[in-house]
């Protein structure tokens, strides 16, 4: 991969993650395709899908199709849950949600391209963490990345390729204690994958160390400095959604003290979407929409045309960028104006059943059901 290399950089975010898609329609439209595109958790399901061709019109309209399809991409870990009751024992449930129907759902869409030796133009990156070991683990084709392994790891990551563009997604979403950690055989072991978020929720760094990126622009739907109310009371997902989101803002603010990201030309848009649920996807078209206007006025504003070529467009958008620069920057008008403007209607909290309490219940059911 050649340092003139363009890098698109997806954060986690889970169903945020289709504020990405509107990112990537505001940058075909002026023309700005990426070379190598990097994804950790939900922003691994978007990269993987535009890598292996889909257009962001594509991307749009297979998102809007499941805004109310929960019941198809959520599949409760009920073999987990009902073993948990008949034995009293707890270490059953390693997950709420299997994760097999969504991994299930994106190898259909990928369609004939099911690994990353297949991939053509656009090349992808897909981190996560070995749960076994702590590692990072990037899922990449390194060859056509131009990188030579050493004992299967390259500037402090192990890169790995025998998994599948779908399996590699599968267990970069794997959030803990949400999903069940991703599990594969590997070398007469059993290897368990979770969210590349607990490393790295926002990998500019891997752009820049494996994929040799020095142009790179980036997605953070990550947590900003912003007040969130009421977190405790909306629920475990939401508690550990925050917490991933505090985690990521320490971990970027870490990376931007690299030297290698500080020789970087870094354009990160934060769409500053932080009132979405895990689950919520009835809100996937306003993400996009989100996405795609805030990436777009900042993309006029830069001065860049649909008239412009992709090379004249691209050298306006790095023009005068020195180390990393955010859009919008805090403490501006358009900051405040999208912080006080989220997607969710805002309705009084109401208490709700706890987790547990609608699991049992749910579980009783169950058990009545099957006599």
């Amino acid at each position: 991969m050649l340092e003139q290399s363009l890098a698109l950089v997806l954060s986690g975010g889970s169903v945020r993650a289709a504020a990405h898609v509107g990112v990537l329609k505001a940058l075909s439209k002026y023309h700005l395709e990426p070379d190598l595109v990097i994804g950790t958790s939900g922003g691994a399901i978007v990269a993987a899908l535009y890598a292996a061709g889909r257009t962001p019109q594509e991307l749009e309209e297979l998102f809007t199709a499941h805004q109310y399809a929960k019941r198809d991409l959520i599949d409760l870990n009920w073999p987990g849950f009902l073993a948990a009751l008949f034995t009293l024992n707890i270490r059953h449930i390693s997950g709420l949600v299997r994760g097999r129907a969504l991994e299930h759902l994106l190898r259909e869409e990928l369609g004939e391209v099911q690994h990353f030796s297949q991939l053509n133009r656009v090349q992808l990156m897909i981190p996560t963490v070995n749960l076994n070991t702590g590692q990072q683990v990037v899922f990449c084709d390194h060859r056509r990345l131009g990188i030579s392994l050493e004992n299967g790891e390259y500037a402090n990551f192990q890169v790995r390729d025998h998994l599948s563009i779908a399996q590699a997604v599968r267990a970069s979403i794997s959030i803990p204690g949400i999903f069940t950690p991703a599990s594969f055989s590997e070398l007469g072991f059993i290897d368990s994958y979770i969210d590349g978020g607990v490393r790295n929720g926002y990998p500019l760094s891997i752009a820049v160390k494996l994929g040799k990126a020095r142009q790179i622009i980036g997605v953070n739907l990550g947590y900003a400095g912003m007040r969130r109310e009421a977190v405790s009371q909306s629920g475990p997902f939401e508690v550990l959604s925050q917490s991933l989101d505090i985690m990521m803002w320490g971990q970027y603010r870490d990376i931007l003290n690299d030297s290698d990201v500080r020789e970087s030309q870094i354009v990160t848009i934060n769409p500053l979407i932080y009132d979405i649920g895990t689950f919520e996807t009835e809100f996937i078209p306003q993400m996009i929409a989100r996405g795609f206007a805030v990436t777009d006025r900042m993309l006029q504003e830069m001065g860049l045309s649909q008239q412009n070529s992709r090379a004249v467009n691209r050298e306006r958008l790095f023009a005068g960028v020195q180390g990393a620069e955010t859009y919008p920057e805090p403490g501006t008008a358009y900051f405040q104006e999208l912080l006080s403007n989220q997607i969710k209607p805002q309705t009084p909290l109401v208490k709700k059943p706890s987790l547990w309490e609608t699991l049992r219940k749910v579980l009783r059911r169950k058990k009545t059901e099957l006599g």
